[in-house]
């Protein structure tokens, strides 16, 4: 199983593995795992998943997939990542999870630990290079391994995955004829019977793989009208290239309601939840929506001068001269209506559900010095994604059903996370202590950013990305 390997490793110094930035991998798992993730909504889930590419055939099963907008792990070796570049970087811009399947294809089990992590940090590096992301999972080719193979994935942050559903469709050694198209079809669905979350082994090897590719198709349609939804090995659910199933709404900002009657003199504020945001009245006259000691998100068009005041009054925010004049107000009216401070960093003014007015600003980057503190969060621009500072001290992107996307997961108690100058992402205790860091290398950057895609980047003041999550 898993067969077509080289017999011989390009050499690496054991000097790589240690000189490796500490990655953006969720924490990894210390033992074997073969039951596809789960998801908050309880659903079952069907994790599928390729071995041995990039191939002749990934074309194919990547237009499959994007045809069906199911999501896919791809087990790539160093062969075909070299053979194939152009598809290793399709699978990377479609959205698919890359993992490890050593440079060389060897049976693991048979060498020595040293040996093992080179097999493995040669891949990680390649795809970092091509790709800005890291290895987060691992498969050992024939699924021969050893505690070595479980230690030394661990070290590179990376979990040990195998199987629970095999379609073998390397058996057909690149014929396309309907047996081997009904075998694998039989296959994969008789041992999906009685999973309620199957990892489903495929392949993608350098040959042509057209049974693979002609039964994909109704193994995919099985599944979905089974009740399955297809995730990645990091438990990513939705179409690919998505923050989550576009079906669920996004989820609502958290938001400190501001009644009937608020007035706001300069040096008065209301602060969203967690203080991260306030609105409040400048000594000239400004009304706006700030970060506390950071920038301002909004601000009304016009401005009031000294002593002014802002006010909300049976449904209307306004902005008031020292005399009393109104020089800007949001122009709606209701009769039971609130205004709310959100935590996105974005107003709104509703009468019940009914948005009356809204401000367009919410929090989609950080930039050198930027806080993230427990309840703060930065969110993508369509607002379904989230990178949220948890009160833990955990650093989590959430998808838009509350789906774990990637966190951080190496402490407990941190404080606060800050982008600092050097282009690093760094958590630290109330002493100072930094518990995480992305651990890039000192170089100038640009911003942080979190993506409609499901991600999250920092990028060089040349715009090059340094560090991204998977």
């Amino acid at each position: 199983m898993c067969g077509l390997g080289v017999n011989s490793a390009p050499a690496v110094p054991a000097t790589i593995a240690q000189s490796l930035p500490l990655t953006s991998c969720p924490p990894y798992s210390s033992g074997v795992s073969n039951t596809a993730p789960t998801i908050a909504t309880g659903a079952k889930t069907v994790a599928l998943t390729f071995d041995d590419g990039p191939g002749r055939s990934t074309p194919a099963i990547l237009a499959i997939l994007n045809s069906f907008h199911v999501r896919a792990t791809f087990f790539n070796v160093g062969y075909g990542i070299a053979d194939y570049t152009s598809s290793l970087l399709n699978e990377r811009a479609a959205g698919y999870l890359l993992g490890n399947h050593t440079v060389s294809h060897p049976d693991m089990a048979l060498l020595p630990a040293s040996n093992q992590l080179e097999e493995m940090t040669q891949v990680d590096r390649q795809q970092r290079a091509l790709t800005s992301t890291v290895d987060c999972v691992f498969r050992p080719p024939y699924g021969d391994y050893n505690n070595d193979t479980i230690a030394m994935a661990n070290q590179l942050d990376m979990s040990l995955w195998m199987w629970s559903d095999g379609g073998g469709d390397w058996e057909a050694r690149g014929s396309g004829s309907s047996y081997w198209i009904n075998y694998i079809e039989r296959n994969v669905i008789a041992e999906a019977q009685g999973q309620d979350h199957p990892v489903v082994l495929l392949h993608n090897q350098p040959i042509d793989m057209p049974a693979t590719v002609a039964a994909l198709p109704t193994i995919i349609r099985w599944f979905l009208t089974h009740g399955y939804r297809f995730v990645d090995l990091l438990g990513r659910s939705g179409p690919p290239n998505t923050c989550g199933d576009p079906a669920i709404p996004s989820p609502p900002s958290a938001s400190t309601t501001v009644g009937d009657g608020v007035v706001l003199r300069v040096g008065q504020k209301r602060l969203s939840p967690h203080g991260q945001f306030a609105l409040s009245v400048s000594s000239e006259g400004k009304l706006n929506y700030h970060e506390v000691g950071g920038p301002v998100m909004w601000v009304a068009p016009v401005a009031a001068g000294p002593n002014a005041s802002a006010s909300f009054r049976s449904g209307v925010l306004a902005l008031r001269s020292a005399a009393g004049t109104v020089v800007w107000s949001t122009n709606t009216s209701a009769t039971s209506g609130a205004l709310h401070l959100n935590a996105n960093g974005s107003l709104t003014l509703a009468e019940g559900a009914r948005a009356l007015f809204t401000t367009p600003t919410t929090l989609t980057t950080m930039r050198t010095g930027a806080l993230l503190r427990p309840g703060w969060y930065v969110s993508s621009p369509d607002g379904r994604c989230r990178l949220l500072q948890r009160t833990t001290g955990e650093l989590t992107l959430f998808g838009a059903d509350q789906q774990v996307l990637w966190r951080d997961g190496r402490h407990v108690g941190g404080v606060a996370t800050e982008l600092r100058p050097d282009g690093n992402l760094v958590t630290a205790t109330t002493s100072g202590a930094v518990v995480w860091s992305s651990a890039v290398p000192a170089q100038p950057h640009d911003e942080l950013r979190v993506t409609n895609q499901g991600g999250v980047s920092i990028s060089t003041t040349s715009h090059s990305v340094v560090w991204a999550t998977p």
